[in-house]
């Protein structure tokens, strides 16, 4: 019974509790990589028997026919090679190296995934080769073809050329052979620490161990050693690196030396390997086939020798301990092997141990940031489906004073796949809200910065942008990575690039946001600064996510595509600055629609006008003789305006006047790219011809001309009472030079020469004793700075004005000569608010001001005035000085109309007429809809109210007509331009 008892416990405890104790142990014992871990250099004849670091050389000629061998390797076999592949030919250009590194790239990945690619390079340029280092390292890393990217340099020349190409960052390792590896690693210390090197190492010693040993004691991770793929060969090596799992590294103080067994030193020392999580110690010695060797160490605790080789680990018991060194005999040996020791005292706090910490401690660089967000959008590119979405695009132009501006909207389904297609389809069409319903959208203009080719993010021969990493952000609740970029001091002036920020999310690589300033622009764009967002979208079921959703998915399941487009654009449009806000947004999307060719045709068939976004920028598509759509060079550059109305001022000599006249514009005009736009009503004509890149820089020379045939009768108010006695006709005719140049990426400031000729006329009612001012011509060169940032505006200028006649005119108690000479300034402040379903609030605040002002110089108030409160009557309101705010909102009913309501207020300071901070309000309602034939009309009604308010209202009723071209019987200025 006693015996039953006592073999079921011992059952128990041999049995049972190494089973218990076998998640423990697991735990415990969870594999590790060796820091330092030897390798064969591949025979390619017959794939080893265990898995161990293995080089396979190769070329790219030859690479093909090493695929079959390549495929009977094992994952598990590929995941611990490196495949070093030579391209011996010279690769001559960019395009060649891509075309090459893709074909590559394409070979090298049906052999499945490797731990790392490593590329030679023998006669192609530092350049080119950096280019193709980077195509290469970005492909194979984000299609999983290589967890590392190797570079094998054939000197230290190339090595450094290479590194000034900025290609570092672009590879993990460097594989050198053992005659250049001391060199090699000392370079490598002293300009990128960071940098691993791996070994090519031919044997010369019994121990090929000792041989691998000594690659390590130069600084070396990895060594690969060329010797027969023989199976005793592999399995030492799979021993020895099993054995340097853990913090291994050289011990450079060690004394210990081998002896013979007369006691004489040799020349040879043994290399010593500590561990420095417990001190055990790994001694590797040349090997001696004929004699026995001793390895003296100074006794540190030394205990549990064992011998390791490729067939078994053996126990050392010729050992001993004298004159306090500890002695560990071996006998005479053929074939690789190293010796272990543990340690007695190796958690004794007392004992000094020396080790290098091979794992350096660093935060990310930003090298690396762009590496991996470049390989994970190079991953993207290869699955990047074909879709249709909804674009909706919304332009907003200007925000002129006064609160006013345009919006157009664009909508229609976008085409997009990776055979060059990116389509628009413009097929809806709002003007201010106002759904246009008469036929194709009318073929505008496209006014377009030039297409930058080299953008930041995307690999380049040379490194055009700089990049610096700011810090983490949030965006949308991911944790990202902030980079700003821009280019190099030495970038070329001519060269179109981009400065920004992109935010680059910390798990999956992808690009959350960018956000970016086209750089050295030409031609009538001032400036150009776009935003894009990117929403994330499962793969699988090809539809759209939420970030958090994402966060939850692996980063290869997943496929970010852009969802909002914001951009602001100031344009140089007859020597103004027109602002142009662009607000595009996606929706609905179909990746990967079955129906994708079929909902492409219906769009093609249709009649609504599509664009394609080509190399060249956005070009127009139109139908053939066999219907299908095709890129149209070019556009035309002019179109023709139909504008008529009725106009109600009592200021004016008519309270009720007919608006009518024809406006006329060219972006082309002479075939040499300059501005034109006349503007003729009978008896008004305006016309400006500008050239927007002089001598092919960014400042604009523009000429403005204003003439009136029939004067215009300029009253006189005090007390808000009309004078008529006073009443002055004035016949202007006006000539303006105007220079500009953009300043800041988002203002202009521009310098302009007046020079007019005023006539003045007695008026019906000039009193007979009323002198009239002598006719005169006046210069007035002005100075005007505008700054423009998304819906801010802001605007200051100072005005100088000298008439070459002056004379003693009105009433002399109000005359001075110094009028003779007068100056304007001001500033005016501007904010826009878009809101949903086309809403707009704007504010605007004013502020004027200037010296020695008459009547005929001072700020005049009122619809064609320089200033506005709605409802005051033409002439009615003159300042020398005055503040004023204006207020605007605007909403859109049914698409069919838009209605806006206003609000203006104003302080006046003006001496003659009786005005110190009197303060004059005025309200005002717009309305417009869409007439027959595609005419735009619209209503301005205002009044005043408060205080000064006056009787009558004023109101303006006009329509425009947007021709598709230029109607023939006026195609004669065309002709001539």
């Amino acid at each position: 019974m006693i015996r039953k008892v006592f073999m079921k416990k011992l059952f128990f405890a041999l049995f049972v509790f190494p089973l218990a104790l076998a998640p423990l142990r697991a735990a415990v014992d969870t594999p590790r990589e060796c820091s330092l871990c030897a390798g064969i250099v591949s025979d390619r004849v017959t794939p080893p028997m265990a898995i161990v670091p293995m080089l396979i050389r190769t070329s790219s000629s030859d690479l093909d026919a090493l695929l079959p061998w390549l495929s009977q390797l094992s994952s598990e076999q590929k995941a611990k090679a490196m495949l070093a592949i030579t391209i011996p030919q010279k690769l001559e250009s960019v395009d060649e190296a891509e075309r090459f590194i893709s074909s590559l790239a394409d070979r090298a990945g049906k052999s499945g995934s490797f731990d790392s690619v490593a590329l030679a390079f023998e006669e192609t340029s530092p350049e080119i080769a950096a280019y193709a280092m980077k195509r290469m390292s970005v492909s194979l890393q984000g299609r999983d073809i290589a967890r590392k990217i190797g570079f094998q340099p054939v000197s230290l020349d190339q090595l450094q050329n290479l590194y000034e190409t900025g290609a570092q960052a672009y590879f993990d390792v460097l594989l050198v052979p053992s005659d250049r590896l001391e060199e090699t690693v000392r370079w490598v210390t002293e300009k990128d620490p960071a940098k691993r090197v791996y070994g090519i190492v031919q044997p010369s010693s019994t121990n090929h161990l000792y041989d691998a040993a000594s690659a390590f004691r130069l600084g070396a991770i990895r060594a690969y050693l060329d010797v027969p793929n023989a199976e005793e060969e592999v399995n030492s090596i799979v021993a020895f690196d099993r054995e340097l799992v853990g913090d291994y590294t050289f011990d450079s103080s060690s004394r210990a030396a081998l002896i013979d067994a007369g006691g004489a030193e040799r020349v040879d020392r043994p290399l010593v390997f500590v561990r420095g999580e417990d001190l055990r110690t790994i001694f590797v010695t040349p090997g001696d086939p004929a004699r026995s060797t001793i390895i003296r160490v100074e006794d540190g605790g030394f205990i549990s020798p064992r011998r390791i080789d490729g067939k078994r680990e053996v126990k050392i018991t010729d050992t001993g301990r004298k004159g306090g060194s500890f002695l560990v005999g071996l006998p005479p040996a053929s074939t690789p092997f190293f010796v272990s020791l543990d340690r007695t005292n190796a958690s004794d706090a007392n004992i000094a141990k020396e080790s290098v910490n091979v794992a350096t401690n660093k935060g990310i660089s930003v090298e690396e940031i762009i590496r991996n967000h470049q390989a994970y959008w190079t991953y993207e590119k290869t699955v990047e489906p074909r879709y249709v979405a909804r674009n909706d695009t919304k332009l907003r132009f200007g925000a002129s004073q006064g609160g006013e501006t345009v919006e157009a909207t664009i909508s229609g389904p976008h085409f997009f796949d990776t055979n060059g297609v990116n389509d628009w389809t413009w097929k809806d069409f709002f003007i201010n809200g106002v759904k246009w319903k008469y036929g194709p959208i009318p073929e505008l203009p496209i006014i377009q910065p030039e297409k930058v080719s080299q953008l930041p993010l995307d690999i380049h021969l040379t490194n055009e942008y700089r990049y610096q990493l700011v810090g983490e952000a949030n965006v949308r609740g991911l944790k990202a990575w902030e980079v700003r970029f821009e280019p190099p001091p030495n970038a070329a002036a001519e060269l179109p690039l981009y400065r920004g920020t992109v935010w680059i999310d910390q798990r999956t690589w992808a690009r959350l946001r960018i956000s970016m300033i086209q750089l050295n622009l030409s031609g009538e764009i001032l400036s150009n600064e776009e935003r894009v967002d990117y929403t994330p979208f499962d793969r699988s079921s090809q539809h759209p996510i939420t970030e958090p959703e994402s966060s939850k998915k692996s980063p290869k399941d997943l496929l970010w595509l852009p969802l909002e487009v914001n951009a602001q654009q100031v344009l140089s449009t007859a020597g103004r600055s027109t602002v142009v806000l662009r607000a595009t947004t996606f929706s609905k999307f179909q990746l990967d629609p079955a129906d994708y060719d079929a909902q492409r045709r219906e769009a093609n068939d249709s009649p609504a006008r599509m664009v394609r976004d080509t190399p060249a920028g956005l070009r127009y598509l139109e139908k053939n003789e066999d219907g299908e759509r095709v890129v149209k060079e070019g556009f035309n550059s002019s179109r023709m305006f139909l504008l008529g109305g009725l106009h109600h001022d009592a200021g004016l000599q008519f309270s009720v006047a007919p608006l009518g006249g024809v406006d006329y514009f060219n972006f082309d005009a002479f075939h040499k790219k300059w501005q034109s736009n006349v503007f003729f009503a009978g008896i008004l004509g305006t016309a400006n011809l500008t050239n927007p890149s002089l001598f092919g820089t960014r400042t604009n020379f523009g000429v403005d001309f204003f003439g009136i045939a029939i004067p215009f009768e300029n009253s006189m108010y005090r007390g808000g009472q009309e004078v008529k006695g006073e009443a002055v006709k004035a016949l202007p005719t006006t000539l303006t030079f105007r220079i500009g140049h953009p300043i800041f990426n988002f203002g202009k400031v521009d310098l302009s020469l007046g020079v007019s000729h005023v006539s003045f006329q007695r008026a019906e009612d000039t009193a007979p004793d009323f002198q009239v001012p002598a006719s005169t011509f006046i210069f007035s060169p002005r100075l005007e700075a505008r700054y423009d940032r998304w819906g801010y505006s802001a605007v200051t200028f100072y005005d100088y004005s000298v008439r070459t006649a002056s004379r003693p005119w009105g009433n002399l108690a109000e005359y001075s000569p110094d009028q003779k000479k007068s100056s304007s300034f001001g500033a005016i402040l501007g904010r826009s608010f878009y809101l949903p379903n086309f809403q707009r609030l704007a504010l605007e605040i004013d502020y004027l001001d200037g010296s020695n002002r008459d009547r005929f110089s001072k700020f005049d108030v009122g619809f064609f005035g320089a200033q506005r409160i709605r409802g005051v009557r033409s002439g009615s309101l003159r300042a020398e000085k005055a503040l004023l705010g204006h207020i605007s909102y605007g909403l859109v009913f049914s698409q069919q109309f838009r209605l806006e309501a206003f609000y203006d207020y104003g302080l006046f300071d003006d001496k003659a007429s009786g005005y110190d901070r009197e303060p004059f309000q005025g309200v005002g309602i717009a309305g417009q809809t869409l007439g027959p034939y595609g005419t735009l009309l619209r209503l301005d009604l205002g009044k005043t109210v408060g205080k000064n308010s006056q009787d009558d209202f004023v109101a303006n009723i006009v329509f425009l007509k947007l021709f598709n071209g230029v109607p023939k019987r006026f195609r004669f200025w065309q002709d001539r331009s």
